[in-house]
């Protein structure tokens, strides 16, 4: 799987390589038929193929979040960013310690059977009856271990205990995330990698929708936006990230903060997986 790593605004903007994957993404859509869709899955291995979500309309499709592996069922977001994650493990000499920021999710349940080392994870749900009834569900579709109560801004886990961060959508509904960006960086150790998604406007400025102000009151500047979540239903986006995300993690202590994108028409990979690789 190849990929591009960029690691500004500035160097992005007018850079060779995008362009060209752009290109090469856009002539591949053109008047495709999305009912045969060749090529191998660059995460479990599978040469089966890919597919939409039954719901997806094929006229439009969102193939960062609809197009799935025939076997691995992940979408092309997750398959790519998980296969980033995997790489950075690759060169530890010790079994890891990640930490997912979900848990009752199939995305967590795959690494779950797939990950050589420790798994951590956890949902947003302090309520220890609400968690029980989440752990039924996540031994349901394959799950072990129970449901896990963190909150990414005060992790509760020891200074450079890990070895990965995952992250995946949840930057964005977190209002305060230059802390949690900080946590991230507490727990990690020296030469930890976060791997992150979010919505990204590859633009140079993070664009704020939504605020909490001095009282505690959720502020909309924009139209509220919501993202389906599999716990609460919807979740209120605060943020559209811009390359201007890069030097937030810097500042929180992070060495090498770029931006990758994971690329590969046989893999099913179509232009602007955008997704954010920080070392500790």
């Amino acid at each position: 799987m190849d990929h591009l790593t960029v690691r500004s605004w500035q160097e992005r903007d007018g850079h060779e390589g995008v362009r060209d994957a752009w290109l090469a993404s856009r002539e591949a859509l053109v008047g495709r038929d999305w009912s045969q869709v060749a090529g191998t899955c660059g995460l479990c291995g599978s040469s089966r193929g890919f597919v939409l979500t039954e719901s997806m309309d094929p006229r439009q499709p969102d193939i960062r979040e609809g197009l799935l592996c025939r076997e691995c069922r992940h979408n092309s977001r997750i398959r790519s960013s998980l296969r980033l994650l995997l790489d950075q493990l690759e060169s530890l000499d010790h079994p890891p310690a990640v930490y997912l920021t979900e848990q009752v999710t199939g995305t967590f349940i795959w690494l779950q059977r797939h990950l050589r080392g420790t798994l951590l994870g956890s949902e947003f749900e302090p309520s220890f009856l609400k968690r029980m009834a989440l752990t039924r569900r996540f031994h349901q579709a394959g799950g072990k271990g129970t449901v896990e109560y963190q909150d990414v801004t005060k992790l509760n886990f020891a200074d450079a205990s890990l070895d990965a961060i995952a992250s995946f959508e949840v930057f964005e509904h977190v209002p305060d995330y230059r802390t949690a960006v900080s946590e991230f960086a507490r727990v990690l150790k020296p030469g930890g990698t976060c791997v992150a998604t979010f919505p990204f406007t590859d633009g140079p400025d993070t664009i704020t929708r939504a605020l909490v102000d001095e009282e505690g009151e959720v502020r909309h500047l924009l139209e509220p936006e919501y993202h389906g979540d599999p716990i609460s239903g919807g979740v209120l986006c605060f943020y559209h990230f811009g390359w201007d995300v890069l030097d937030v993690f810097r500042s929180a202590g992070f060495s090498d903060v770029r931006m990758v994108m994971p690329c590969g028409l046989e893999h099913g990979l179509f232009y602007g997986l955008w997704t954010l690789v920080a070392t500790r």
